[in-house]
Order: structure tokens, then C-alpha cells, then sequence
């Protein structure tokens, strides 16, 4: 996994703390590449187990309408050896128990005794707070109204040895507003359940946590288990959990979010081809991206940062314009992956925009980004410039010296031209929003939080309506791209692809004392398969014989395994198997059990 390196300070708020690295996980520029917010679907993969290393807290429920009518519980897992855990500086909004001790004996809030969980509350709004919840999410008019994320206060722990243990980023709960109707929902399997934005999972790891901490998680296997029930329709997943998890003292604990690349089937933007589509079992996916607990997380600079990633900005690192993965502050990539809006003043000269596109929030993506996606030619690329002063140092002001310019031809050398180019690159783009519940279902004011903020983000901005800022708040991303793009989050009410290999039994022989029968056994899976195994309940019946299968009989059970010249099949492919058997009984027919691949 990344490096470790000394966390900074954390600044996630505004333009400055996106700027400076702290709301995406990447440290602040040094001489060297550093860790990054991109990982490859194989570390995704591979992360070890680092059970008993973290520490997590969770809001249950995460969110609560805002009027009062409904309860939360903090609940924290602290790491192993913390005795102590206490809620200080409850807000003035809440109303909650006069003691924050936070308690694991079984009693009050505490659902267990002895299990390292420390709960405390339970806690609402208080309808006649003298402080008002903010109407949009963030505060910002360009988000969703009648939803918001606020923290509940700071936790204080201390270890046996009376040393203290803190988390980064505080406990937070959703705030509901009670005129938003609840979202309906449809069961898909007993784990996975959907709106019409959102697709929720009783989860009890928190995968999309683990991801974003390197703390062994399996996504993959979390998606596999999703395309048996879901569709393939899907271009990019963007998962987030009802949990917090930390891992003490470790840089990993800055990211608000992580992009693992599943496919990469173009060439030309610093990237080399992958496709690790059988792992996730989906043929269409190209990306998996973590977003962090409420606030932290949803927010869209960090969510259209992580998507970015897909493309951009991998620029080879001698060049002097990247860290490898993120622009550099101090360049005019005016990107939501790093740099600044460089005004052109038309005569050889440029003045820093500090405010307008760049790292810490844009309102359309920069020309080097869209090249990279493949929607627009290199001509429409400008150069890439870095000036030799400090991040902010000519904000407004004509920029006294560039120290390096790169052009998208020099580009082009080193990488190859973008293919496929705007002609026939991708411009259609499918987003599923993935909710996972810990161990529960998510409630009914979860549900419609997150799947309002889900359908939010790709909503058609307005006609005259200029393209709204992609900044710390949560709005439509469908300006930001332009260039005939398309993007939605809708998840279809459609069956899916069950993915599954079956059989069917024919009898093709029968008489007074026994029957032979034939069984077809297909591939329903997207993938090929290379050894398959059926399970026949013989009922009142014996084998005497059978073919094309290896067979082993114990007690009325059958199991058949595929031998080496009918194993391999591909999608939607088919083979057969027979037997015969002695009728032992009335009830001898013969029924399939289970059919798998192995």
C-alpha cells in the first residue's frame, strides 16, 4: 500500500484546505512524489487485514429528521486498549443525557456488555434551538435543500495508561428535514436492497472504510455479490458507509476519498491498460471510488476529484507539473485535481485567479482534463505553466516568472496521443451510488438522505442557469463536463443478469423399475467458466450409472463434477451430463439441488 508519511494539519474547509491536499488524501507538494488518492484495482484487491489496528465510530442511525421525532445513538470501537471514551462539547441543536460518558457495560444506550463497543446517548434535535439548521446542504443554494450534515461534538479517549487517543474527524449525524418524503425502496436479495438512486448494503466490514484506510477490506467479493442482483449497467461505483474508521497515526486517515481503477481501455494519459472487470464481475465498470462519512466525504469536489481520477492527472513526474497523480498547486491546470486559473492578459503575461477554477472547487473541468477523458482535440489544449512562488503569493497580481512550460505536444511524446479521441471516446456516463449500512438496514430517513443527495448529483442544471461551482457543497456535476457529456444515477428497475451457472433435469428414459436422464448444465454468468459442479437430490432412487461427469453418490445426495473436455464454457454456453439410476420408491424423480462454477 501508499507510504506513510507525517499527517499534516488538516484544512478541509473552503478553497484553502482543498488546495492545500487535506480534503483528497495527498500530502502537500514536497521535491518527491508523495502517497495519493489512487489506487490500483489490485491494491484495492490485495489490502492486508488490519483488524485490531483501527478504531471506528458510527451514528445509528447516521441520519435523523430534523424536528425532534427521531433518536440517535454514537456508538465508538475504539482500539484495543482505550478504557475511556467520552462526548464533550455537545452543540446547542441537540438534546441528549446530561452525562457523555460513553459507556460498554449494558447499560442505557450500551447494547452489549464487554464488547469494546462504547455507546452513549440517546440523542435529537431540539425543535426550539435558538440555532437554525442551514436550508441547503453546506449552506450552499446550489445544493439540495432540506438536507444537512452537522458534527455532534469531539471525542475524548484515554488508554489504561492514562494516554490520550483522538480521532481526526469528529462524530457527524444527517439532519432530515421532516416535509422530504421517504424514498420508496425494493429488495433485491437479502443483502442488497435499492431506490431509485441508491443501492443500500447490510454490510458488517464497512468496505468502502477499509478502502479508504488500507485496512483490508474486499470490495471486490462486495461487488460481486451486487452484479448477481444488479445490472451491468454501471460505469463508475461510488461507495460510502454509515461508519467512520481511523487508523491511529497513520496518513491514510486525511483521505476524504480513494479512486481504484477496474478498466482502463485507452491509452495516452500516463496510465497503462488494465482490466480487472472478471474480479469485480462486471464488464462495463471502470472505476470504484470510496467517499468518507457525510460531510467529510459528500461533497463535490472530492466526489468529481475521485472520478477525475479515471484520467487524469498522471502526467510523468519529470515533467514538473504533477506529484504523479494531482497537478501542482503552483501550475495553470485549473483542475478539480490541483492547480489555478491563469488569466491570460494578451500580452505575454498572466495574473493568478485565485478564486475561480482550480483545486479548491470549478465550474468546468480544464482543457488538459478533457483531452485526457478523449472529448476534445490537443489543439484546444493550452500549455501547462508553473511559476516559482508560494501558492498564494500572486493572487490578483501579474505573475512575475514562469519556471517551467510544458505543451501538450511534449505531452504527446511521452505518452502517445489519447485513444480513442474525441471522435469515439466514451461521453456517456452511468454512476451507482452505493450506501453500506453496518450490520443493518439502513432507516427510512437514511435511505431518502442519501438517495436525494445520489439523485441530486446529476440533475439537469436549468437552461440560463450558469454551471454551478463544484466546491465544498453538493451540486449537479451535468455542466461541469460538457462536451455532449451525459451522466445520471438512476439504478433500473430492470432484472439482472443473474449470473449464476444452472441446470435442468430431462428424463429421457423411464420403466416400471428405473429411468435414465440427461442434465443441461449453462454458463448464466457474464464470464467464462472452467469447471462447473451440480448437486441432484436422487430421492427414491440409485444410481447404477452415469457420463460426462465425475460422480459421487452419498446417501440420496449426487454430486456431479464437469471433467476436463466439458468443464470450459463460455457465456450463455451449454453441456450435458447423464444417468441412470433403480426406482427405489414412489417419489424416485430426481431434482437439481445447487449448480455452481468451480
Amino acid at each position: 500500500m501508499r507510504p506513510a508519511t507525517a499527517p499534516r494539519k488538516l484544512l478541509c474547509a473552503g478553497v484553502l484546505g482543498a488546495l492545500l491536499g487535506g480534503c483528497a488524501g495527498e500530502p502537500a507538494t514536497t521535491g518527491s512524489p508523495g502517497p495519493s488518492d489512487v489506487l490500483s484495482a489490485q491494491e484495492a484487491l490485495v489490502a492486508g487485514d488490519l483488524t485490531g489496528l483501527e478504531h471506528a465510530w458510527e451514528t445509528i442511525p447516521s441520519v435523523v429528521r430534523n424536528d425532534g421525532s427521531e433518536d440517535f445513538v454514537l456508538e465508538v470501537d475504539p482500539v484495543d486498549d482505550v478504557v475511556s471514551v467520552e462526548l464533550t462539547r455537545l452543540p446547542i441543536y441537540l438534546q441528549g443525557p446530561s452525562d457523555l460518558t460513553l459507556r460498554d457495560d449494558g447499560l442505557g444506550a450500551d447494547r452489549v456488555a464487554g464488547d469494546g463497543i462504547f455507546s452513549v446517548g440517546p440523542f435529537r434535535f431540539d425543535p426550539a434551538s435558538p440555532v437554525s439548521i442551514p436550508a441547503h446542504y453546506e449552506s450552499d443554494p446550489d445544493s439540495p435543500a432540506g438536507l444537512y450534515a452537522l458534527e455532534i461534538g469531539e471525542l475524548v479517549m484515554e488508554t489504561a495508561a492514562g494516554d490520550p487517543v483522538e480521532f481526526i474527524i469528529p462524530p457527524q449525524i444527517g439532519a432530515l428535514d421532516p416535509d422530504i418524503p421517504v424514498a420508496a425502496r425494493r429488495a433485491l436479495s437479502p443483502k442488497y436492497r435499492a431506490a431509485s438512486h441508491l443501492i443500500e448494503v447490510r454490510n458488517a466490514r464497512s468496505e468502502s472504510q477499509r478502502l479508504l484506510r488500507g485496512a483490508g477490506g474486499d470490495v471486490a467479493a462486495m461487488m460481486r455479490d451486487m452484479y448477481e442482483v444488479v445490472p451491468d449497467v454501471f460505469d463508475f461505483a461510488v461507495l460510502s458507509s454509515t461508519a467512520h474508521i481511523e487508523r491511529p497515526g497513520h496518513a491514510s486517515n486525511f483521505n476524504a476519498g480513494v479512486h481504484s481503477a477496474v478498466k482502463i481501455n485507452y491509452t495516452g494519459i500516463g496510465r497503462d491498460p488494465v482490466d480487472y472487470s472478471e474480479a469485480y464481475y462486471s464488464r462495463r465498470l471502470l472505476a470504484v471510488t470510496a467517499l468518507d462519512n457525510l460531510r467529510r466525504g459528500w461533497l463535490s469536489s472530492n466526489f468529481v476529484h475521485e472520478i477525475l481520477h479515471q484520467w487524469s492527472a498522471f502526467l510523468p513526474f519529470d515533467l514538473g507539473m504533477t506529484d504523479g497523480a494531482h497537478y501542482l498547486p503552483t501550475t495553470s491546470a485549473a483542475s478539480l485535481l490541483g492547480g489555478m486559473t491563469w488569466i491570460d492578459d494578451g500580452t505575454g503575461t498572466f495574473t493568478l485567479d485565485c478564486n475561480s477554477n482550480g483545486r479548491g472547487g470549478a465550474s468546468t473541468a480544464s482543457p488538459l482534463d478533457l483531452y485526457m477523458m478523449g472529448l476534445i482535440p490537443a489543439s484546444q489544449v493550452p500549455p501547462l505553466r508553473r511559476h516559482g512562488g508560494g501558492l498564494f503569493d500572486y493572487c490578483d497580481l501579474e505573475i512575475p516568472s514562469i519556471e517551467a512550460t510544458v505543451t501538450i505536444e511534449q505531452i504527446q511524446a511521452r505518452l502517445g496521443v489519447r485513444t480513442p479521441g474525441p471522435a469515439t471516446a466514451q461521453r456517456d456516463f452511468h454512476i451507482a451510488f452505493i450506501m453500506e449500512a453496518h450490520g443493518r438496514d439502513l432507516t427510512d430517513s437514511e435511505l431518502t438522505f442519501f438517495n436525494t443527495l445520489a439523485e441530486f448529483a446529476t440533475r439537469p442544471v436549468p437552461a440560463g442557469q450558469p454551471a454551478p461551482m463544484l466546491t465544498h457543497n453538493w451540486a449537479p456535476i451535468t455542466r461541469y463536463f460538457g462536451n455532449d457529456t451525459t451522466w445520471r444515477t438512476d439504478i433500473p428497475d430492470v432484472p439482472a443478469n443473474p449470473g449464476a451457472v444452472t441446470a435442468g433435469i430431462t428424463i429421457n428414459s423411464s420403466w416400471d423399475t428405473g429411468y435414465c436422464a440427461n442434465v443441461d448444465v449453462t454458463n448464466g454468468r457474464r464470464f467464462d467458466i472452467g469447471a462447473w459442479e451440480v448437486v441432484v437430490d436422487l430421492q427414491q432412487s440409485a444410481v447404477i450409472s452415469s457420463w460426462s461427469a465425475d460422480v459421487a453418490v452419498v446417501g440420496n445426495e449426487m454430486t456431479a463434477a464437469s471433467l476436463p473436455f466439458n468443464g470450459q464454457l463460455d457465456p450463455g454456453a451449454s453441456t450435458s451430463f447423464g444417468f441412470c439410476a433403480n426406482k427405489t420408491g414412489a417419489a424416485w424423480q430426481p431434482q437439481v439441488v445447487s449448480a455452481a462454477h468451480r
